[in-house]
């Protein structure tokens, strides 16, 4: 893997997430970003989250790369070694910007031992049993709402700033750079 360094990780991380984020934001023109609307499903949001999901467990692999050559198999064992690297990974919080205003975000807190976050098992459940009802008789696909994609995009805005603070000779720290239209800037453990 090429060495990557601070103009790389911006031209070919952070663009996308700026990408998806802005995506994201659009979907308030017609479904307001707050928490009455958690539930709300649609197939954008179910294309935001298979993007989102496939981004993260990408950026996950890259940290986990800068740490050794053989790269944990799933989401969960990835995040479980990197958190060897990264102690506080799993319990950082973010907030939305106004006008969203949803504090506390803490997206990788229910990834612990063999388990996923809610959000995430909606993912693997749309991407690889979409149809398929529960109980109730609602379909997987309906997984796909707000708050499952507002959920994962908080996750790889964590890791995001994650990689580039773990970057050598970035030259300025995350909370100058890495400006995101949702979330506030920073981390909050």
């Amino acid at each position: 893997m090429d060495k990557l360094d601070r103009d790389k990780f911006l031209k070919v991380y952070w663009k996308q997430y700026q990408l998806m984020e802005r995506d994201l934001i659009q979907t308030d023109d017609y479904v307001s970003i707050v928490k009455e609307n958690y539930d709300t499903f649609s197939n954008q949001y179910m294309k935001l989250l298979l993007v989102i999901c496939s981004e993260m467990d990408s950026i996950a692999e890259v940290l986990c790369r800068m740490r050794e050559d053989k790269v944990p198999w799933g989401i969960v064992n990835k995040l479980n070694a990197l958190t060897e690297e990264y102690p506080n990974l799993k319990n950082y919080r973010v907030s939305t910007k106004y006008p969203y205003d949803i504090k506390n975000i803490v997206p990788m807190a229910k990834f612990s031992g063999d388990s996923a976050s809610d959000w995430w098992q909606a993912y693997n459940d749309i991407k690889h049993r979409r149809m398929e009802t529960n109980d109730a008789g609602r379909s997987n696909y309906t997984k796909a709402n707000l708050k499952s994609v507002l959920y994962a995009m908080a996750a790889l805005y964590i890791l995001n700033r994650t990689l580039y603070d773990s970057l050598e000779d970035n030259g300025k720290t995350s909370d100058e750079i890495l400006i995101s239209g949702l979330f506030e800037n920073g981390l909050i453990i």
